[in-house]
């Protein structure tokens, strides 16, 4: 039998890569404002590719262990949208 598995990459560059693929132009096109949605969306990516980066050593520095994945990605990029769309101005004091 065949095992086949998708393991996230080990090093920041290819988890930020990893990360950032799942979307699509037409994704970031089709947010109420794309520049800011890019910008903010690239951040969401780093955030979660450190996040990623961090398994290796295990729970060390963190009350609970959480296993981040891809959908939880996913979901955030939806809310940041949801924002963009509803709001005039950015609220960047909501978003941090």
């Amino acid at each position: 039998s065949i095992k086949v598995s998708n393991e996230a990459p080990q090093d920041l560059k290819a988890n930020l890569h990893r990360a950032y693929a799942h979307f699509t132009q037409e994704d970031i096109d089709k947010s109420a404002k794309p520049l800011e949605f890019k910008a903010l969306l690239f951040g969401l990516c780093v955030f979660h590719a450190l996040i990623l980066g961090r398994r290796k050593f295990g729970s060390q520095g963190w009350s609970k262990h959480y296993n981040f994945n891809d959908g939880d990605l996913t979901i955030c990029a939806d809310v940041l949208q949801n924002y963009l769309k509803n709001y005039e101005q950015i609220p960047y004091s909501d978003l941090q």
